[in-house]
């Protein structure tokens, strides 16, 4: 398991001790990404007290997609599963996909995400619709399509998937090291040209930490991305050079699409400082001057009406895993 960490000092522990928690065994790689906090101190100590913690560290900030690459390179167990810092697993969940990953004879197996409110300390819904267990192949195809930024009810680029090793290192698989955001996008992508065999399953054991808590309405503080929307539609153009993807209409077509997605979510984000800080006549402006914001304004009052909807049915799991405190 690989955690990229950079200033995690209020996360990391959570975070390491969901990894130990798991009902296997587990090797936990933290790769300090030259940390001004204390989170390298607090690695080392976890090290201490877990024979099963390796650190690795960075000279210079480099981003997660080195900060993991490092950690993969390094990994000795049969499947690599990436964890964020400001995250945490449900202690069944590598056990969980592990089975599955076994059974379907995958080369990568994602779950589905509980969605966290960092400063409401819950669990206010999921990504996917939880309809039992249902099991999904994803294609590459399937992918792109549930991956068009600002307009999928759900990112697929967002989900966590566990990769076999043996299948990333055959391949010489690793993250893009110059992106820092949309990188998870890239590499399910990658793999999937590769032919990677890909499933996904309705049940979720993965807490992602929202960057906006969508009960508190604040700031997780939590998160260290850096968002770079250019950089992410530089990179989904160029994969149009891809002799798979040029090969192939539909990808062409639905690469094109996340392109335009990714433009008009550039265009939102001069738009949604007004909205948020609730000023009518600078919104009205931004609106009139920039009409593709329209379709995004309607998109973002629907998921704030669902959010409301998803708290007053209460949806939430057992809480007791699920808190601001380590798990255990």
């Amino acid at each position: 398991m690989v955690i990229a960490a950079f200033n995690a000092e209020e996360s990391l522990v959570r975070a390491v001790e969901s990894a130990l928690a798991q009902t296997v065994p587990v090797e936990v790689i933290i790769v300090d990404d030259a940390s001004s906090d204390r989170t390298l101190e607090l690695a080392f100590a976890l090290m201490r007290a877990h024979p099963q913690v390796r650190i690795l560290t960075s000279g210079a900030n480099e981003g997660p997609s080195a900060a993991r690459n490092k950690g993969i390179v390094a990994a000795r167990g049969e499947w690599i599963a990436i964890l964020d810092a400001d995250d945490a697993f449900a202690p069944e969940r590598l056990r969980q996909l592990t089975a599955l990953g076994e059974r379907h004879d995958a080369d990568m197996v994602a779950d589905n995400l509980h969605f966290y409110d960092w400063n409401a300390g819950r669990v206010v819904g999921t990504a996917l619709p939880r309809q039992g267990d249902v099991v999904r192949h994803i294609h590459p195809v399937d992918f792109v399509r549930n991956a068009i930024t600002g307009q999928s009810r759900f990112d697929f680029g967002q989900l966590k998937p566990m990769f076999r090793r043996r299948f990333m290192t055959a391949r010489c698989l690793r993250y893009p090291p110059d992106l820092r955001h949309g990188e998870d996008f890239a590499l399910m992508f990658d793999c999937l040209l590769a032919d990677a065999r890909f499933i996904l399953t309705s049940e979720a054991h993965y807490l992602f930490t929202q960057r906006q808590g969508s009960i508190s309405a604040q700031a997780s503080g939590q998160s260290r991305t850096h968002l770079n929307l250019h950089a992410m539609r530089e990179h989904s153009l160029a994969l149009l050079d891809r002799p798979r993807v040029r090969g192939d209409q539909r990808l062409t077509a639905l690469l094109n699409r996340r392109a335009r997605a990714i433009g008009q979510q550039l265009s939102w984000n001069r738009v949604y400082p007004h909205l948020r800080a609730r000023r009518p006549v600078a919104l009205m402006g931004a609106m009139m001057r920039e009409w593709s914001n329209w379709p995004m304004l309607a998109r973002h009052l629907l998921r704030r009406w669902q959010n409301r909807e998803t708290m007053i049915r209460g949806v939430q799991v057992d809480r007791s895993n699920l808190s601001n405190a380590p798990l255990s």
